[in-house]
């Protein structure tokens, strides 16, 4: 084009910024001395910096002191590519405005192409895809695949007959994007789509032309993680554009403002919570595969003993679990404060010092092994002695989830449930199977607990970081933990001492029917555990209840909520199917115990949510409910136990009270005050 006309022609580029301070210095570098040069004062760059914890704001501002082509404009939310290009739109006076990516991977020469071609069309995109393009390094498969699936899908939804339209450089004339600007949405990944759809649906022609493109390290995608949420973006504009839009507007309504409830940001409440939902339920998979194969290999008598140890496992298994909150807590707080060392420093203290309570609980099971033995109506101790060393390792094992929770590694924190599930499920059958009854069902399990904490606990000491440091750790840990370790062992007694209960106060064969049954109503509680833990590190705090984190909870008992209800409505109309199919029974006469330990664990599972947010706030005054709560179900229990169905009587009662308790220790004022 010829320099005259070029000289006349007013340019607005728009760069949307987030935590961009290792990359956009490169990009400016480039591109405020090549447009200076061949536009003068007839272009602008305005730089849309959103929601950034980082040094992006200061390093464009020294820019912008240099160069007057260039301006800032910030925005302390995080509003997403589509938000800040909005914003930069709104102020940009070129009559040719377009935008390109922070990370300079479009170079200033491919960008000016974009004005030379775009003629008289409304927008003009670059393309990595047309042939010509050139494309350096190349792209990793996944990610190629990734790309092309999503263009499929816009060319299938949206009718676009382009080939790349996620490349980050766009340029449109000023009169076609203000008509269609009122009419774009903010959506993170369907907002480039969103843009040309409505350049087509307003009648204007929309070019794309082969562009250079370098891949620049520090890209923030992930493919797998970004693959599911452009799922979702294309099928919810899709609906927008649609006689189902009515769908999209009742949720924004009404389910909407739970998940996702404005001024939140990105918590990412929901996609951990999903990976770790779905991690979690191939790991039932594997685990509720073990306890099919256990009980058709078993009977009824050494189904009970299994049952039985793994319900004491699964009871001390919640106060150890304490142990795991505590790292989970210190983990986020020093990682929230820039000190990856200290954490470090704390993990290594904690696996120096697990070493004497391990071996405490191990002896421990030993010298009381007659009077155990007698309690649980064994005929050995050696079920006792395997629980014991399972119970010991236990605090290995929490202490290693503990960390990848912490660091919201929640896909190996999904991983490391199926690892363990797979190893437990192979070895107990084998066990089985060569004779050692609930012998062989308890050493699987041990094995399982003995392989997944070796491999879990390596993986998270990786993601501490390599620095050599010093075991140490922070006054009041112990502390912290002693007391949520109470709080967690009433807890324990809520949602798993039945089975035990059963197993002393009735005679074996019905001590092993009442837990199939409440095996089927256990899934009751487990199933929102994913959402649990993907809440606490994310409202970690020093003792301060915020009116962010009152949301956050807010939002986490309605998901815990609805799964739990959505449960416990499927098992009461159908009861007897679901324990044909999951227990493999078929008997009438355990319908109202299964149905009526549904109900008594349903409020247990928002009981978890309540106490892990006030643990990860380090407030304790839940713990007294609890405890009183727990020791009345157990007396009600000791004192009324003429039939099965009075244990989820006495334990409906219970879990009640103390949900109801639980709810009136909240901080609800402080809430509250913050919100004004």
């Amino acid at each position: 084009m010829p320099s005259g006309m070029m000289r006349r022609m007013r340019l607005s580029i728009v760069i949307p910024a987030h935590n961009e301070e290792a990359r956009i210095g490169r990009m400016l570098d480039a591109y405020l001395p090549y447009f200076s040069q061949r536009y003068g004062r007839d272009v602008e760059l305005i730089v849309v910096v959103n929601g950034t914890t980082d040094r992006t704001e200061q390093i464009v501002a020294k820019y912008a002191a240099r160069f007057s082509i260039l301006s800032v404009r910030v925005e302390p939310q995080r509003v997403g590519k589509g938000g800040a290009l909005m914003l930069g739109f709104k102020v940009a006076q070129g009559d040719y405005v377009g935008f390109v990516d922070a990370d300079g991977a479009t170079p200033p020469e491919a960008f000016d192409d974009l004005v030379g071609h775009i003629g008289d069309a409304g927008a003009i995109i670059a393309s990595r895809w047309c042939p010509g393009a050139r494309v350096s390094p190349h792209q990793p498969l996944a990610r190629r695949i990734a790309s092309r699936c999503f263009n499929g899908l816009t060319r299938l939804l949206f009718g676009l007959p382009l080939t790349d339209t996620q490349c980050g450089a766009k340029l449109m004339r000023r009169d076609a994007l203000m008509e269609i600007l009122p009419r774009l949405g903010i959506t993170k990944w369907a907002f480039d789509v969103d843009l040309l759809f409505q350049f087509k649906r307003a009648g204007y022609r929309v070019t794309e032309i082969p562009t250079v493109w370098h891949d620049v390290e520090g890209s923030k995608l992930r493919v797998g993680r970004a693959s599911a949420e452009m799922l979702i973006a294309l099928t919810r504009l899709r609906l927008v554009y649609s006689p189902l839009a009515w769908v999209v507007s009742i949720y924004d309504r009404c389910l909407g403002r739970l998940l996702n409830p404005v001024l939140m940001g990105e918590d990412k409440l929901v996609i951990h919570s999903l990976l770790v939902l779905g991690g979690s339920q191939l790991g039932a998979v594997f685990t509720l595969a073990f306890q099919l194969v256990m009980v058709r290999l078993l009977s009824k008598s050494e189904y009970g003993v299994m049952a039985a140890m793994l319900g004491i496992l699964l009871m001390v298994g919640v106060p150890i679990g304490a142990l795991g909150t505590t790292v989970t807590h210190y983990t986020a707080h020093y990682l929230a404060i820039g000190r990856r060392d200290k954490a470090k420093a704390l993990v290594l203290r904690l696996a120096l010092d697990l070493l004497a309570p391990s071996v405490a609980v191990m002896l421990a099971v030993w010298w009381w092994r007659n009077p155990l033995e007698a309690y649980f109506n064994l005929a050995s101790a050696a079920p006792l002695l395997l629980t014991g060393l399972a119970a010991a390792m236990a605090f290995y094992a929490a202490a290693a989830v503990g960390i990848l929770t912490g660091v919201q590694a929640f896909g190996l924190t999904a991983v490391a449930g199926n690892l363990w599930a797979v190893v437990r499920l192979a070895a107990g059958s084998v066990l089985v199977l060569m004779g050692f009854g609930a012998l062989g069902a308890l050493g699987g399990h041990v094995i399982g607990t003995a392989a997944g904490t070796a491999i879990v606990g390596v993986v998270g000491w990786r993601l501490l970081g390599t620095d050599r440091v010093a075991p140490s750790r922070e006054p009041g840990t112990y502390a912290y933990f002693l007391k949520g370790l109470v709080a967690f062992a009433a807890c324990g007694l809520l949602s798993n001492a039945d089975v035990i209960l059963a197993k002393h106060y009735f005679e074996p064969d019905a001590a092993g029917a009442f837990a199939k049954a409440a095996m089927v109503a256990r899934m009751v509680f487990f199933l929102p555990q994913p959402v649990v833990l993907a809440l606490f590190p994310k409202v970690v705090s020093t003792g301060d209840a915020s009116h962010a984190s009152g949301r956050l909870l807010l939002k986490t008992v309605g998901m815990v909520g609805l799964l739990t209800v959505l449960m416990a409505v499927f098992c009461t109309i159908f009861p007897a199917w679901v324990l044909r199919v999951i227990a493999g029974v078929n008997d009438p006469a355990l319908v109202p115990v299964a149905v009526g330990m549904v109900w008594a664990l349903a409020p247990v599972g928002v009981l978890m949510v309540l106490l892990n947010y006030e643990l990860a706030q380090r407030r304790f005054l839940v713990t007294l409910p609890l405890v009183v709560c727990a020791a009345g179900y157990v007396f009600a229990v000791d004192r009324w136990h003429v039939r099965l169905a009075d244990i989820p009587l006495a334990l409906g009662a219970a879990s009640s009270l103390a949900l109801a308790l639980t709810l009136a220790c909240l901080p609800w004022r402080a809430m509250r005050k913050q919100e004004r």
